[in-house]
């Protein structure tokens, strides 16, 4: 059974992987992506690289960037009913 550390690590990877995936479909490089967000690229590279987890407000920001809805970022495990 996995832990909710665990959990929320896979949880902040599937993020990462799904903002990756949308940078790389606008045709847009991490250095763009930051510029245009507003978030320095530091702190996007490492979170991209799963260091830390994305805030509510630079998950907006990402979609903004990359012509995507904030809710192309939820991860799976959101959409999971109890």
């Amino acid at each position: 059974m996995a832990t909710q550390a665990s959990r929320t690590a896979d949880i902040g990877r599937e993020v990462a992987t799904l903002v990756l995936a949308a940078i790389g479909d606008a045709g847009l490089s991490k250095s763009k992506v930051a510029d245009l967000s507003g978030i320095p690229y530091s702190t996007l590279n490492r979170k991209l690289m799963g260091r830390g987890e994305f805030s509510f407000e630079e998950l907006y920001l990402l979609a903004e960037a990359t012509g995507r809805r904030p809710s192309d970022f939820t991860p799976s495990a959101f959409a999971q009913v109890a």
